[in-house]
């Protein structure tokens, strides 16, 4: 922010004790800087007086008082600000200050601080006014110095219109003195165009004040002279209009250059469409005489044979003077002139030695290949001369016409060579073997020997009779109506395909090919048509098949799809669409095989159908549909790839939806798992309760003293422990299935022994492997070993201090063989196991039948005894 300069005041007075007082009051208090001065006289000599803000002056003083001091200071100076000091108080005193120019009037005695900041008020006030008033001033001599420099015109008229202020610019352009537009009005200036004017500034109002419009001046050189103005109104408080602003330019050059512009873009046009070398000279000799304002023109061209320019074609008045000025400029030598190929321009000065009517005339050469081939002349007797500012432009007419006549010349030859190898294709499409007709109007002209078979006609005589369009279904007559237009025929080649119909009614589809040609140097239609019947039929069964195969797809529970090798979606079946109806969010487009699994697994998917592309090989996996996380579909995709000549062209899957199945595995293996917890609880307590037999078994046993029903009781209760033992191992085991059997005879035949505390070492050797049975089989493998066991235990070893019991147990295809032998004294002579009376040895017999197995005990006295159990494999549950 810009601060004021400080304020700098001069005090006249002859009271010292005065000035010093308000000098020091001002200047302390509120920061004035204060110049003193005793006289009257003594001011008036300062040259500096005018450069104070502002003037104290004493009414009373010796030498000049202060009213005649004021009056001389005003002669001087009519803005600084002025104040009388007086200790007067009359009425009649201060209307003379006033009267005399003074600003303020103050009186002295009262109160000395009042006085005192009364007089800073008065120098405030008075200061800032003044310097407000010294920067309007300026403000308004920047104004008009800007105004006056600017190129655009300025223009301030009332509401009437009459013109208040213009800038130099303005009347300059008219060229008319700066004096003749002061208190005229702006409609004066373009009479013909008041109305226009006046309904412009009536459609202003505050909301819109502008408007804008082109306004053509009269000279006083006849030359039309066009403004582009901007009109700005100002209206009061009560909407009525107080000024009119205006701001413009000349346009009259950017006009000109728009009006040359849209005369050669319409000679581009024609001499775009002109095929003779005539009509080219003749449009673009009437653009330049257009342009110029040239009122006769005439071209030459160069003889190809005598190499003399001779006129070609003439327009405008005065042509028989024109081509005798050229003449006469021929006959005294001027003509070497235009040797040189350079533009030639005369005035009026230049041509008065011709006694021509002229006064401006132009020779602008017409340039081929680099070398003049003729000479525009164009002449004027109204110009003096050529203006500068068209001269540019009528040279660019002249420099198309070369142009012009190199691509008139090349159609031309290349009309005679249509025309020459037209007998060239007649020949070549007698032996075409497709059918070609050639249309001159509506009719045929020509039909070659296939077109003959085609239709079955024997000449072009029965299309004359029977319009062609006749032989064509509806959208192939449709078609041939557009091509016999004429715009249809100035286009390239146009192929359509239909049903068409032969002489005799036979049906048949083809493919018509129009091309635009010309035939005896007319226009014609050269129509090429195939018989693609047998190409419709096999497209036909190929849609056909195609649509089966959709079909049958869709009928298809499984979705099915097809992607390319981006993975990009080709084909979805109906079930597709079902499954992403029930998973998939709705309002969303799937495109990517990739979006047919949730978000989490399509880089996994996008995994696969890589390693399908690059390996050739079926992939299959589970995934999550892509869908709603609430509600997961789980889906079986299986991917295979799609060769086609051997090259890798995309993927094809089916998918599955499993989630019914993958939830039925769960809870069926949840079941499972709660049938094994209590498969094995009900082991345990089956071993608990044989456990609890054989205690009770025991406890009997204190009470009888019978050693024959001893023995019985602890046969009982072996064999009750065997059982448990088996159902106590199947507990252990992680499956139920099978029962690890090795570790089943381990655990019996340690048990066995130890039930019979005894001295003697019995050692046992036990091979199974690893020979899983079913509890049923093992229950009675056991309570046979257990038999066996017993037996040894009882009668083998008697009066021996050791001994060896061997088991074995192999399974082979043929089924399964249990070999249980002891090192002990053996059997008794005359042993038959289906003669022995014993409940072990009965025992032993009966449990081979139940696993439909055969017994066979072998003995030799002293070695020991031999025991085979041989049962099929099925009974074990291998």
């Amino acid at each position: 922010m810009v601060s004021d300069p400080p304020i700098r005041v001069l005090f006249v007075d002859d009271e010292p004790g005065m000035l010093q007082a308000i000098r020091d009051y001002l200047s302390i208090v509120h920061s004035i800087g204060v110049d003193i001065c005793n006289s009257g006289a003594e001011a008036l000599t300062r040259e500096d007086l005018f450069g104070f803000d502002c003037l104290i002056i004493d009414y009373e003083m010796p030498d000049i008082d202060g009213i005649v001091l004021l009056k001389e200071i005003r002669q001087m100076n009519t803005d600084i600000p002025i104040i009388i000091f007086t200790g007067k108080g009359h009425e009649d005193v201060a209307m003379e200050a006033i009267n005399a120019g003074a600003d303020f009037y103050i009186k002295k005695g009262g109160n000395p601080e009042e006085l005192f900041t009364e007089l800073a008020h008065f120098i405030r006030t008075g200061v800032s006014r003044h310097r407000a008033e010294q920067s309007l001033v300026e403000k308004e001599r920047r104004y008009r110095a800007v105004v006056e420099d600017m190129t655009e015109f300025v223009c301030r008229m009332n509401a009437e219109g009459v013109i208040l202020f213009v800038n130099s610019a303005f009347p300059k352009s008219l060229q008319i003195p700066f004096d003749t537009l002061n208190g005229v009005t702006f409609y004066s200036l373009y009479p013909d165009h008041k109305r226009e004017i006046e309904e412009v500034i009536s459609l202003c109002d505050p909301d819109n004040p502008s408007a804008q419009l082109e306004l053509p001046f009269q000279g006083s050189h006849g030359k039309t002279i066009w403004h582009s103005w901007v009109i700005r109104v100002i209206f009061d408080d009560r909407f009525d209009i107080q000024e009119i602003q205006a701001v413009g330019r000349d346009i009259s050059r950017q006009r000109e250059l728009d009006r040359q512009g849209t005369i050669l873009r319409e000679l581009g046009i024609s001499l775009a469409s002109s095929s003779t070398l005539e009509s080219a000279l003749s449009f673009s000799l009437s653009a330049a005489i257009e342009i110029g304002g040239l009122e006769t023109g005439a071209v030459y061209l160069y003889d190809h044979t005598s190499g003399k320019l001779s006129p070609f074609l003439d327009q405008g008045p005065y042509r028989a003077a024109l081509h005798r000025l050229y003449e006469e400029f021929s006959r005294i030598g001027d003509e070497m002139i235009l040797n040189t190929g350079d533009p030639l321009y005369m005035s009026m000065t230049d041509l008065h030695r011709y006694e021509s009517r002229f006064t401006a005339l132009a020779f602008i050469p017409i340039i081929r290949y680099e070398e003049v081939t003729g000479w525009f002349i164009l002449a004027s007797d109204n110009l003096i001369e050529v203006p500068y500012e068209i001269r540019s432009p009528l040279e660019g007419v002249a420099s198309q016409i070369g142009n012009v006549i190199s691509r008139i010349e090349a159609e031309e030859a290349l009309r005679d060579a249509l025309i020459e190898s037209e007998e060239r294709y007649m020949q070549l499409s007698e032996t075409s073997p497709d059918a070609i007709a050639i249309l001159s109007g509506n009719s045929v002209v020509y039909l070659n020997p296939a077109a003959n078979a085609l239709f079955e006609v024997d000449s072009p005589d029965v299309f004359i009779k029977q319009p062609l369009h006749d032989f064509l279904d509806t959208d192939l007559q449709n078609w041939f109506h557009e091509i016999l237009k004429t715009k249809a025929r100035e286009k390239s080649p146009r192929a359509g395909e239909g049903f068409l119909k032969t002489k005799n009614g036979r049906q048949i589809y083809g493919e018509l090919i129009s091309v635009p040609i010309s035939h005896a140097g007319e226009d014609a239609i050269l129509l090429l048509i195939r018989d693609k019947t047998s190409q419709r039929m096999q497209e036909q069964a190929l849609i056909e098949s195609e649509r089966r195969f959709r079909e049958m797809a869709d009928l298809l529970p499984e979705p099915l799809f097809e992607a390319d090798t981006n993975g990009k979606l080709t084909f979805c079946n109906r079930g597709v669409f079902a499954l992403l109806s029930a998973s998939h969010v709705p309002g969303t487009d799937i495109t990517m095989a990739s979006e047919l699994v949730s978000a989490q697994e399509q880089l996994r998917f996008s995994t696969i159908l890589k390693k399908v592309a690059n390996d050739l090989m079926p992939v299959s996996g589970d995934f999550i549909a892509a869908g709603d996380p609430s509600d997961p579909r789980i889906i079986h995709l299986s991917l295979a790839p799609i060769l086609r000549d051997g090259v890798f062209s995309g993927t094809r899957g089916i998918l599955i939806d499993i989630t019914e199945n993958k939830r039925y595995q769960e809870k069926l293996h949840h079941m499972i798992e709660e049938k094994d917890v209590l498969f094995r609880e009900l082991h345990h307590r089956v071993k608990n309760n044989m456990q609890i037999i054989s205690s009770m078994l025991q406890l009997q046993e204190e009470y009888i003293t019978d050693e024959v029903i001893l023995s019985a009781l602890h046969d009982c209760e072996q064999r009750i422990d065997s059982m448990a033992l088996v159902h106590e191992t199947l507990y252990r085991t992680e499956s139920l299935a099978g029962i690890p059997f090795g570790q089943y005879l381990e655990d019996l035949a340690q048990a066995v022994t130890e039930g019979f505390a005894t001295v003697r070492d019995i050692r046992t050797d036990i091979d199974v492997g690893s020979i899983m049975l079913n509890l049923d089989t093992a229950v009675t493998i056991g309570l046979i070993v257990n038999e066996l066991m017993v037996n040894s235990m009882k009668y083998a070893f008697v009066d021996r201090p050791s001994g060896l019991i061997t088991i074995r147990l192999t399974c082979e295809d043929e089924g399964c063989k249990m070999r249980y032998s002891d090192d002990g004294v053996g059997l008794p002579p005359g042993f038959e196991i289906e003669k022995i009376s014993s409940l072990g040895m009965r025992l032993v017999r009966i449990l081979a039948r139940q696993i439909r197995g055969s017994l066979c005990i072998e003995s030799e006295p002293g070695a020991g005894m031999i025991c085979t159990v041989t049962f099929p494999k099925q009974a074990g549950n291998i």
